[in-house]
């Protein structure tokens, strides 16, 4: 019995000394919640300053609201006149790149439409293009302002049949059309609606003005039908923050930082006790 106690005794004066010594260093432990909070507050801020992973629609053309046999070549946005939420940003037109000058209304498809598109006819309306050697090398183009915008894209739908163009290049110009410079270009198959993707190069984002250009090739047609067709012509991309915006969401993850410090030190303060 004597030996159980004096083990006793001995274990109970070792767990008080070493609490005594955890309180003389208890400065040691803020430092550890103070290098926490710096790791937060990066944490915080890489996710307040990244780019969100989802696509912001710039432009968009879905050619449904015609006058007559005159396609609709305006843009569809989600202010006034379209008030469509599936619509871009910016209120824009399409233009005709000579020699193309023969086109109309033709049923579309709604392959590549936006997700919140509200003109649901099925399969809609699309822009059908005369594709003979006169009309070959002509295009469509649009202004686009890629300014606070990266990672975009150009897609449409299109479908080619008989003798229709069988090629299609995309190329843009950063000085009001004066020179195009050649990005890519794409097969056009034979098989029915197709979706085809360009990515916009580095040298198109951020500029007040950019001229995107669409041109067909490989007409061969000795009539007047409409024999290749596009629809659903969509740009879209990431937003890239403003300064300001930049600015405004460091200040507020800073101030959020400083709070959470203040609370973090009230919470891992000790009180000393008398030896």
């Amino acid at each position: 019995m004597p030996a159980r106690i004096v083990t006793r005794g001995v274990i109970l004066r070792a767990l008080d000394g070493n609490m005594r010594k955890s309180k003389k260093f208890w400065p040691v432990r803020f430092r550890v919640f103070r290098s926490l909070l710096v790791v937060a507050g990066v944490l915080l801020l890489t996710a307040a300053l990244a780019p969100s992973a989802k696509a912001t629609v710039l432009d968009y053309f879905n050619f449904e609201h015609p006058v007559g046999a005159v396609p609709d070549f305006d843009s569809v946005t989600v202010d006034a006149p379209d008030n469509n939420p599936g619509g871009g940003l910016i209120h824009n037109s399409l233009e005709l790149v000579a020699p193309l000058a023969n086109v109309g209304n033709v049923d579309g498809t709604l392959l590549n439409r936006t997700p919140g598109d509200s003109d649901t006819n099925d399969p809609g309306i699309g822009l059908g293009m005369r594709t003979t050697p006169q009309d070959d090398t002509g295009g469509l183009q649009f202004h686009v302002p890629t300014t606070f915008f990266a990672d975009m894209s150009l897609s449409f739908a299109i479908n080619t049949q008989g003798n229709g163009f069988d090629n299609v290049q995309f190329s843009y110009s950063i000085d009001g059309g004066a020179t195009f410079i050649p990005v890519a270009s794409s097969p056009i198959l034979n098989a029915g609606f197709q979706l085809i993707t360009f990515l916009v190069p580095v040298g198109a984002e951020g500029q007040a003005d950019v001229i995107f250009r669409l041109t067909f090739t490989g007409g061969a047609s000795q009539g007047q039908n409409l024999q290749t067709v596009i629809d659903n012509i969509l740009i879209d991309g990431t937003v890239v923050p403003e300064p300001a915006t930049v600015a405004g969401g460091l200040l507020g993850v800073l101030g959020l930082g400083w709070q959470q410090r203040r609370r973090l030190i009230r919470s891992v303060r000790f009180r000393r006790t008398p030896a």
